[in-house]
């Protein structure tokens, strides 16, 4: 029999009716305690005050206008999507035609629609089935002691986790922002929790128990929780994750949170045992930079899940109790957290902040000796997601490095969604048109003639199909722009990193890196929705209007 959320079945009947008053007294006291706990930590969090670069400066990003007055600028004349939803499908602003040009309805060619995200995909990085003792017995010691919340009384240590929350993986490299040398760490994920080879990849998956309680590995009866960032990425955050027969129901915004909260854990374990140099007759004060695409970061709706849900794994990893569905859901429900969803300010006196992941992966490029003002097409391919973003860069001694996005598409294109996709009945014909649509979308809203350095970065960079795709922009870019093409670059690779494993390949780690900064040292970020909607010339262009045989 199905039960609701609550634990009361269709019958009215309640799972609460079978047990003893002494059990429900017990489990009284246990939420009020887990309650109690909730309101410290978050006063304490509170207490400590915003980060030292916040207090001398406001935070640098371009004041959020209010919904009412965000109302959008003049119709581009190519197809744009800039992350808008209507009754939870994506729709594509086109210039209309006068009535009197328009053709019949049934001699209209079809209009083109980009895929829409697939909550339910999986990545084919299978999670693992079980888990060596020993294994075991170390995560949980680092947890243990990441989620020790005794404190020196000494001078504040200020640590700030970069945080690169992916589909398939999660990558953390920390920074002392101000200590001799600025120490910067890639912080090995524990070795049950890898995807594939790579040390420094934790996979995303979270494991749950009947009872409500999250595990990071798999437990006997437990039952595994994936694609638990894709309902972020299309407003689904209170979407059902996993719906059991039992009386539980969890949120992707709670199984976000818990994941989150395991990594920050770990993080700070591993740390205080790795390096407990730092730690001596210090007091830690922890501070998170979240990553999230910057189609994503445009839409006020998204971009306040990323908040709430960053703020409330922070404070729930410092509880000393089980990570559980209701601890969580206390932790997005608490007030404090709320009002950090809804502002950057209160977003980082609660110690988080959501950035850009495209102003983070080029933070290490803008600050090489290689960079230059100038507008720049970062194109990341993930595992779920393929990422474009046009941006000017813009450089100055007093006031920071300043990134204007200009356009942005994040959509369902990753290396993994290729498959998932043909598992669906694509063909990779439409695969590709879809990724050269997304491509050159972003690119039209260049204004430049002369070549526009591309950034190919991100895991499925190397990806010969996704890699032609972009190479391809250069060509259409000086026929119908017109312009000078394309010039392919890579990401410098930065030599202050500190690798407590070898790395083959650090560009998976880029917007990790990146992330690392404190926020005033990323630059200002101005959204998309803060510049002048200028649309681009009108350039008939008969690639774009060319129907495939797979589109019939």
């Amino acid at each position: 029999m199905k039960r609701e959320r609550s634990g009361r079945s269709r019958e009215g009947t309640t799972l609460g009716d079978a047990l003893s008053s002494q059990v429900k007294d017990q489990l009284r006291h246990l939420r009020d305690t887990l309650e109690k706990q909730t309101r410290d930590v978050v006063a304490n969090q509170l207490a400590e005050g915003p980060p030292p670069w916040h207090r001398k400066r406001r935070l640098e990003t371009a004041p959020e206008p209010s919904r009412a007055n965000n109302s959008p600028g003049p119709a581009p004349s190519l197809p744009t999507l800039a992350g808008r939803r209507q009754s939870g499908r994506d729709i594509t602003n086109v210039r209309a035609e006068p009535r009197s040009l328009r053709k019949p309805k049934d001699t209209q060619k079809p209009k083109f629609r980009f895929w829409d995200f697939p909550s339910e995909a999986v990545v084919r990085n299978s999670p693992p089935k079980s888990v060596s003792n020993s294994e075991r017995t170390y995560l949980e010691h680092l947890l243990q002691t990441g989620n020790d919340s005794s404190t020196a009384d000494g001078d504040e240590l200020f640590i700030i986790l970069g945080l690169d929350f992916g589909t398939s993986s999660t990558k953390v490299i920390i920074r002392l922002p101000f200590e001799p040398g600025e120490p910067t760490i890639a912080i090995p994920a524990p070795n049950a929790c890898r995807s594939g080879k790579d040390p420094y990849l934790w996979q995303t998956f979270l494991w749950l128990m009947e009872d409500g309680t999250f595990h990071p590995l798999p437990e006997p009866g437990a039952t595994v929780l994936s694609s638990i960032k894709q309902g972020l990425l299309h407003g689904r955050s209170e979407a059902a994750i996993f719906d059991s027969e039992a009386a539980i129901t969890v949120s992707r915004a709670q199984a976000a949170t818990a994941y989150l909260a395991f990594v920050i854990r770990y993080v700070r374990g591993w740390l205080l045992r790795n390096r407990p140099h730092l730690f001596r007759r210090r007091r830690p004060v922890w501070f998170v930079n979240l990553g999230m695409p910057a189609a994503s970061y445009d839409d006020l709706n998204l971009a306040e899940p990323y908040r709430r849900i960053g703020a409330a794994a922070l404070q729930l990893a410092k509880v000393p109790t089980s990570i559980t569905v209701e601890a969580s859901q206390l932790f997005l429900d608490n007030p404090h957290v709320a009002k950090a969803s809804a502002s950057t300010e209160n977003a980082e006196e609660l110690g988080i902040a959501v950035i850009p992941e495209a102003a983070a992966e080029m933070t290490g490029f803008a600050k090489s000796a290689r960079s230059a003002p100038g507008t720049y097409l970062l194109v990341d391919v993930g595992a779920l997601t393929l990422d474009a973003c046009l941006f000017r860069l813009d450089q100055n001694v007093d006031t920071g490095d300043l990134y204007s996005f200009i356009a942005a598409q994040v959509r369902p294109l990753g290396v993994e969604s290729f498959y998932w996709f043909l598992e669906e009945g694509k063909t990779q014909s439409e695969f590709i048109q879809q990724c050269d649509r997304a491509l050159k979308v972003v690119a039209w809203k260049t204004k430049q003639r002369n070549e526009i350095p591309v950034f190919l970065a991100g895991g499925g960079a190397a990806n010969h199909l996704h890699r032609e795709t972009v190479s391809s922009i250069g060509p259409w870019l000086e026929r119908y722009a017109p312009s000078d093409g394309i010039r392919l670059l890579d990401l410098p690779v930065p030599r202050t990193i500190e690798l407590p494993e070898p790395l083959e390949k650090f560009g998976r780690m880029a917007v990790a890196l990146g992330l690392s900064y404190p926020r005033t040292e990323i630059g200002r970020i101005v959204p998309m929705r803060d510049l002048e909607n200028i649309p681009p010339p009108v350039v008939d262009d008969p690639s774009m209007r060319f129907i495939s045989k797979d589109q019939i």
